[in-house]
């Protein structure tokens, strides 16, 4: 890594672009019934959570003609979040990721198969950059680009926005066959954050257009490093959640935290070198978001039921407490009961089975 990442600041109300995995989470219980879905993917939470935040999110994807996509589309314009790139295309399927209850050591486990009849509704790969020039058209400037998927769409994006002046994020799940592609992208992001049970470093790379690299380590926090740190690694542990009932979504709750944090703290139309003490403090705010939103079920629970000023008031609070581990091996609830409790007034509940083929939410 070279050196400090500085970036422009475009307006009083911040913007976000992102591609990648945006989907519709479906909860199921032990029973494989269907509890609830909303709009979910990594970047579709990350983009949900800073657009309930308040900033201007832009998702950018394609989706199908189908129940799934009208969820994805109806929740994001209940964020008055920018959807007119949701393009929807009649051949293509909208991403379906099941969430079912995991066991003593997981909360959860993830599959993109309907536990019924098999059907299979993943993330498509095979997206070329048609959506590019009509994106960066109409949205000349952003704060930051999002990705986490890496398709010929995102590193177009991820190489344009960071030429005209936006922060560019890349948080992969996993690095792929194409080392190639995903050098590419590591080029055009100033930022990596990435899990450590997904990849385990990434010395193989070239990183020298990277200026922030974090690792995250779940129960034992994360670690990160940049130019202000001397290339160290710096520790953060994590908080502690007073219950846990899911840990689905902490990391891109941690991610859209930081980024809110990061942003708030300079004025419009600035330019700023992110010092050691930005970070520090920008992550831990992110912790803090995703201690609090283990108490909730969902990915984005914590955002479903509380708004704004309450989510930075509760996460003042966990940041005064003691900074220890927020996973507690003994739950004091199992995942399905915790999500009867917190989804059973707010879901329609006439659809207990799910079949990928009726897609009936």
């Amino acid at each position: 890594m070279k050196s400090p990442v500085s970036f422009a600041h475009i307006s009083s109300r911040r913007r976000v672009v992102g591609s990648g995995l945006i989907a519709l989470d479906v909860l199921l219980n032990e029973h494989k019934s269907t509890v609830s879905s909303a709009l979910g993917g990594s970047a579709g939470n990350v983009l949900a959570i800073l657009a309930h935040m308040g900033w201007n999110s832009v998702p950018v994807a394609k989706v199908g003609t189908d129940s799934a996509a009208k969820r994805i589309r109806d929740e994001f314009e209940a964020l008055n979040a920018d959807v007119q790139f949701l393009v929807e295309e009649g051949h293509f399927c909208t991403p379906v990721v099941f969430q079912l209850p995991g066991d003593a050591e997981k909360t959860h486990r993830f599959t993109f198969a309907c536990p019924h009849c098999g059907r299979k509704r993943h993330f498509s790969y095979a997206l070329d950059d048609y959506l590019g020039a009509p994106v960066l058209s109409a949205i000349e400037s952003s704060d930051v680009y999002y990705f986490d998927r890496v398709t010929p769409l995102s590193l177009r994006l991820a190489e344009d926005y960071r030429a005209r002046g936006a922060m560019v994020v890349f948080e992969p799940s996993t690095i792929g066959s194409d080392h190639a592609s995903f050098g590419r992208a590591l080029k055009a992001a100033h930022m990596i954050k990435y899990a450590d049970d997904r990849i385990e470093d990434l010395r193989t790379f070239d990183l020298s257009s990277v200026a922030i690299e974090i690792q995250t380590s779940g129960k034992d926090g994360l670690k990160f490093r940049s130019p202000s740190s001397g290339d160290n690694w710096v520790y953060l542990a994590a908080y502690r959640a007073q219950h846990v009932a899911d840990t689905s979504g902490s990391g891109d709750w941690c991610t859209a935290g930081m980024l809110y944090s990061l942003f708030s703290d300079r004025d419009a139309g600035s330019t700023g070198d992110l010092t050691n003490h930005d970070l520090s403090k920008a992550l831990r705010f992110g912790q803090a978001l995703a201690a609090l939103n283990c108490s909730y079920a969902g990915a984005r629970g914590l955002a479903q039921q509380q708004g704004l000023d309450v989510i930075l008031e509760m996460a003042s609070a966990v940041q005064g407490m003691t900074k220890v581990h927020f996973w507690r091996a003994e739950r004091q609830l199992r995942m399905d009961t915790s999500i009867e409790k917190h989804h059973l007034a707010i879901e329609d509940r006439a659809y207990q089975r799910l079949c990928c083929e009726g897609l009936a939410f």
